[in-house]
C-alpha cells in the first residue's frame, strides 16, 4: 500500500486547522495564517522579508506541511502591521493580492485576530483538527478502513513519528548523527550535500555552489561559501542554524524510537506489518489485551534518565541501541554546538478524538479527527488503509 496514491491528490483533500489557547490580551499582534501549497517556514520567510523583520521575530506553535490547506496562528513583534496580507504565486513569482482562493491557488493570507501576551513557540498548541479525503479505493480497502476505524476507536493507534520527521532522508545510511558521533565531519558534509541533490565528491565548492545555488537557503549558501573560504567542515557545519543541526539528532532519535515501539508491539500483541518510508516497516497492533496499561505507557528516547520498568521494553531498547552501535558515552554528547541523544519520553499510544468516517463513493472516503500535538495524521492513515 502506497499511502500517497490515496491522499493529497488535490490541495483540498488535506485540510488541517490548528487549535491553540488564545489570550486576547497582550502586546504581540496575533494573526491567523491560512495557506495552500506553501510550507510554514516559506510563509514566515516571505512575511519577514515584506515587513523587514527577522524570521525569528515571527512566532508559531507548529510546522504545517506544504501540501494541503492549513490554518495556524502566528505572532509578530510589537509594531504596527497591516490587518490583512495575501500573497499568491503566479508564474513563479509572489504577488500581493486582495484575496486568494486556497482551493485553486498557491499562496497564503494572514489576518489579524487580536493580541497575545508573548511570542508563540513550538509546542504551544492544543492539537490539530484534520479533514482528509481518501481516493483510489476498492471494496477491499473500504472494508479495511471500516474495520480499522473500529480498532482505533477501541485501542487507539501506535504513536509513531511520521515521515515529516525525517525530512529529505533517502535511507537509513543517510542519517547524519552516527557520523557526527564518530566526528567524521567530511562524511556529514557529503551526506548533507547529497540530500540537497549533489551526488559528487565534495571539494570543488565553486562548482557545488553553482549547481545548488537556486535550491539553497541563505544559510546553506553561507555554509558552502564558508567551506570555499577554507573553513574546516566542523566549523562550517556550525554556520547552519541551530534548529537545522538539532534535526540531525531528532530524526535519528525518532528513527530509533519507532523501532523500539514497533518491536515492543511485535513481542506482545497480535499485529500487522505496514510499509513505511525508505523500505522501513512499522508494526501496528490489531488487538490489545491490556489497553489500560498500554495507553499509559511512555517510551523513553535513551533510558538514561528515565527508569524503564517494563522488561520487554527495556530489552528492545537495549537491543536496538546495541545494533546501531550507540554507547552510553554517546548520550548527551556535544557535537557541532548541540547536545545529542538526550533523554525524554513519548506516549506509546494516541487516541484520536471525534474520529468519523464516511464512505462517499465506491472509490472515495472521508475521515475527520483531532490529534494532540506531536502525533501524525499520516501514521493513522497508514493504519486505516492496511
Amino acid at each position: 500500500m502506497k499511502l500517497y496514491n490515496h491522499i493529497k491528490n488535490f490541495q483540498h483533500d488535506f485540510i488541517v486547522e490548528e487549535k491553540i489557547k488564545i489570550n486576547r490580551e497582550g502586546e504581540y499582534p496575533l494573526y491567523i495564517l491560512e495557506k495552500s501549497n506553501v510550507s510554514t517556514l516559506e510563509a514566515v520567510r516571505l512575511i519577514a522579508r515584506l515587513f523587514n523583520i527577522h524570521p525569528a521575530d515571527i512566532g508559531f506553535a507548529g510546522l504545517k506541511d506544504k501540501f494541503g490547506i492549513t490554518k495556524q496562528y502566528i505572532t509578530l513583534i510589537k509594531r504596527d502591521f497591516p490587518e490583512i496580507l495575501c500573497l499568491k504565486k503566479q508564474n513563479g513569482k509572489w504577488i500581493k493580492t486582495r484575496r486568494i482562493n486556497l482551493f485553486k491557488e498557491s499562496g497564503f493570507c494572514i489576518k489579524k485576530v487580536g493580541k497575545h501576551y508573548k511570542k508563540l513557540e513550538i509546542g504551544e498548541i492544543e492539537g490539530n483538527h484534520f479533514k482528509i479525503k481518501i481516493r483510489g479505493l476498492n471494496s477491499r480497502l473500504i472494508k479495511n478502513i471500516q474495520r480499522n476505524v473500529e480498532t482505533v476507536r477501541h485501542f487507539g493507534f501506535p504513536n509513531y513519528f511520521g515521515e515529516q520527521r525525517f525530512g529529505t532522508l533517502k535511507g537509513q545510511k543517510d542519517f547524519i548523527l552516527p557520523f557526527l558521533l564518530k566526528e567524521d565531519y567530511n562524511k556529514v558534509v557529503e551526506i548533507y550535500l547529497k540530500n540537497k541533490g549533489y551526488h559528487g565528491k565534495p571539494g570543488n565548492w565553486e562548482e557545488i555552489y553553482r549547481k545548488l545555488r537556486n535550491r539553497l537557503e541563505t544559510y546553506e549558501k553561507d555554509f558552502i561559501l564558508g567551506l570555499k573560504r577554507g573553513l574546516k567542515p566542523e566549523k562550517a557545519l556550525r554556520i547552519l542554524p541551530k534548529n537545522v543541526r538539532l534535526m540531525f539528532n531528532f530524526s535519528f532519535q525518532s528513527f530509533l524510537w519507532n523501532i523500539y515501539l514497533s518491536r515492543y508491539i511485535k513481542e506482545k500483541y497480535q499485529y500487522k506489518s505496514v510499509n513505511f518510508i525508505n523500505n522501513w516497516k512499522l508494526n501496528f497492533y490489531t488487538y490489545v489485551y491490556d489497553i489500560d496499561y498500554l495507553k499509559n505507557l511512555t517510551v523513553p528516547f535513551t533510558g538514561k534518565d528515565i527508569k524503564i520498568t517494563d522488561p520487554i521494553l527495556e530489552e528492545v531498547i537495549n537491543r536496538t541501541l546495541k545494533e546501531h552501535r550507540i554507547k552510553e558515552s554517546d548520550f548527551e554528547k556535544e557535537v557541532i554546538g548541540i547536545k545529542v541523544l538526550t533523554d525524554g519520553k513519548r506516549k506509546a499510544v494516541v487516541f484520536p478524538e471525534n474520529l468519523s468516517l464516511s464512505i462517499d463513493t465506491s472509490s472515495t472516503a472521508s475521515v475527520e479527527f483531532f490529534l494532540p500535538p506531536g502525533s501524525y495524521a499520516t501514521v493513522l492513515l497508514r493504519n486505516l488503509l492496511s
